[in-house]
C-alpha cells in the first residue's frame, strides 16, 4: 500500500495559488531531506516468537520490514506510515520458537525503497501450555488458523506450527476472534462481564467492548469495519414459576442484542424477554431450578439488509429479528418452530452454536446435538414457504459429540469450517461437505472456536471472514 504525503504536494500548491494572482511567485525551495536515525528491535513480553521494532526518521512516508532466519525465506511485514511523525512502531510477526533471525530496515519515500539498517533478534521457548498439534489432507486454505484453547488463543499456519499466542490470565475457557477492522477481541468465561479484550497485532491490549448498561455475555462479538460493533448481554429478571412447577422467586436469565458504536453509543437493543415466553424454554429441571438461563444467546450475523440472525442455545432455535424495528421475523427450530425441515432425516437441532450466514442466504450451524454425533449442518431457507432445505451435511465420526462450544465458518467459495469444541476436532470441508483438511493430535482439547483468518497483521486482516 502506497503512502502520499501532503507536505510533497504543498509547494505546488503555493505556485498554483501564486500564478492566479497579480505578483510573480516567490521561490520555491527544496523538498525536505529524509534522514535516518535510528532503528531498535524489542522482545513482546506477550509472546516470545514476534518483536517490536522503533525506528525513528524524519520526512518518510512508510517503513517495512524484511525479516529471515539463517537459510530461511525472507518475509516481508506490511507498510507501516509515518503519517507526519518520527517514530514508528512496526512488528515482526510469526517467527519460529528459538531462532535467530535478521531483521532488515526499509524506508521508503515518493516509491522508492532503500534498506538502511538491520538488526538481530533471538526468539524464546514455546509454551508448555500450548497442545502440539499435527495436520492431515491437502485441502487446506491458505491463511492461518485462529484457535480458542483454553490456555488462550493460539494462531497456526497450515502445516500445525504455532506463529502466535497470548496467555489469558484465567485459562478456562477463551473466546478469540479476529475481525474485519484488523482487530482481535479475547474474552474468558471466568468473568465475562468485565467485557471482550480488544488486542492489536501485538497481542497488547487497546480497549475494552462492553454492553451499555448491562451485564455483558461470554460467548461472541461482531466489530465491524468502521469499528462499531454488536454485542451480547445479560437482562436478569426474578420470577415466580410456580405456575410452570418451579419456584416462587427464581432468576431467569434472557439475551439482550445491543448495537454499539465505537465511542460507546447504544444505536439499538432487542431484548428476548419481550418477544419470548419463559414455556418457550423445555424447562427440563425447573422444580429445583433456583436459576435459568431461559434463551441463551451464542452467536449471530447481520444479513445485507441489516436484519440480524441469532442463535439461542436454550431454545434449540435460530431467529430472525428485524433490524430497524425489532420485529421477529420467524423462528426457526424448538418448541416455537415455525418451519419445516426438508432432507434431513433427524428434523431438527439441539443445542447449536456457531452460527454463520452465506452471501445466498443460506444458514450454516453446529448441530451440537443431546446425543452423538454432532454435525455441521448447512440449511436453504424459503421464508415464504417456511421451510428448511438441508442442503450439506458433516459428520466427523459417529461419536465426535460436544455438549456445548464449537462453531463453524464459511468461505467465499462455500467452503466450511468446523470445530466440535470439546472433542478437540477441527475440519474443513468442500462445499458439498466433503473433508478436506483436519487439525490432529489434539483430541479431547477444547477448541470453543476455530477462524481462519488471512494473516497476522492488522493492516491485511480487513478480508477475514467473519
Amino acid at each position: 500500500m502506497k503512502f502520499l504525503r501532503i507536505n510533497h504536494l504543498l509547494p505546488l500548491v503555493l505556485l498554483a495559488l501564486a500564478s492566479c494572482g497579480d505578483s510573480e511567485p516567490g521561490p520555491v525551495g527544496p523538498p525536505p531531506t529524509p534522514e535516518f536515525k535510528s532503528a531498535t528491535v524489542a522482545a513482546n513480553p506477550i509472546n516470545t516468537i514476534s518483536a517490536a521494532v522503533d525506528v525513528i526518521a524524519e520526512n518518510y512516508d512508510n517503513v517495512f520490514l524484511r525479516y529471515w532466519f539463517t537459510g530461511g525465506t525472507p518475509q516481508r511485514t506490511p507498510d507501516y506510515a509515518f503519517d507526519g511523525d518520527t517514530l514508528v512502531t512496526a512488528a515482526v510477526l510469526g517467527m519460529r520458537f528459538n531462532s535467530t533471525y535478521s531483521i532488515e530496515v526499509n524506508l521508503e519515500v515518493g516509491g522508492v525503497e532503500q534498506a538502511v539498517d538491520t538488526l538481530s533478534f533471538s526468539t524464546g521457548a514455546r509454551p508448555a501450555w500450548i497442545p502440539v498439534a499435527g495436520t492431515s489432507g491437502s485441502g487446506a486454505t491458505d491463511g492461518y488458523l485462529a484457535l480458542s484453547y483454553p490456555g488462550g488463543p493460539v494462531i497456526i499456519d497450515n502445516s500445525g506450527r504455532v506463529v502466535w499466542y497470548v496467555a489469558s490470565p484465567e485459562p478456562i475457557l477463551n473466546s478469540f476472534q479476529a475481525h474485519p477492522n484488523g482487530s482481535y477481541t479475547l474474552n474468558n468465561a471466568v468473568d465475562p462481564i468485565n467485557g471482550f479484550r480488544v488486542l492489536d497485532e501485538l497481542g497488547r491490549d487497546v480497549k475494552r467492548l462492553t454492553c451499555v448498561g448491562r451485564l455483558t455475555r461470554f460467548h461472541e462479538v461482531r466489530v465491524q469495519a468502521d469499528g462499531d460493533y454488536w454485542i451480547m448481554c445479560n437482562d436478569e429478571r426474578v420470577m415466580d414459576l410456580t405456575a410452570l412447577g418451579g419456584q416462587p422467586s427464581v432468576t431467569t436469565e434472557w439475551t439482550v442484542i445491543q448495537h454499539v458504536s465505537e465511542a460507546g453509543v447504544l444505536l439499538f437493543e432487542w431484548d428476548s424477554f419481550d418477544h419470548f415466553d419463559i414455556s418457550d424454554n423445555p424447562l427440563s429441571n425447573v422444580a429445583n431450578a433456583t436459576t435459568i438461563n431461559v434463551t441463551h444467546g451464542n452467536a449471530l450475523a447481520i444479513d445485507s439488509n441489516g436484519n440480524l440472525l441469532v442463535s439461542f442455545r436454550e431454545l434449540d432455535e435460530i431467529t430472525k429479528i428485524n433490524g430497524t424495528s425489532g420485529g421477529v421475523a420467524w423462528r426457526l427450530g424448538g418448541l416455537a418452530n415455525q418451519f419445516t425441515f426438508l432432507n434431513d432425516s433427524k428434523g431438527r437441532f439441539d443445542r447449536q452454536h456457531g452460527l454463520v450466514l452465506l452471501e445466498n442466504g443460506d444458514i450454516q450451524f453446529l448441530d451440537n446435538s443431546d446425543l452423538a454425533p454432532s454435525r455441521l449442518v448447512r440449511y436453504r431457507i424459503d421464508e415464504q414457504a417456511r421451510t428448511a432445505d438441508l442442503v450439506m451435511e458433516f459428520i466427523d465420526a459417529p461419536l465426535t459429540h460436544t455438549l456445548v462450544g464449537g462453531n463453524t465458518q464459511v468461505y467465499g467459495n462455500g467452503d466450511a469450517l468446523v470445530s466440535f469444541g470439546r472433542s478437540g476436532r477441527v475440519v474443513e470441508v468442500s462445499a458439498t461437505g466433503a473433508r478436506a483438511w483436519e487439525l490432529t493430535g489434539i483430541d479431547g482439547t477444547y477448541v470453543f472456536r476455530a477462524q481462519r483468518i488471512p494473516s497476522l497483521y492488522s493492516a491485511e486482516l480487513g478480508g477475514t471472514v467473519p
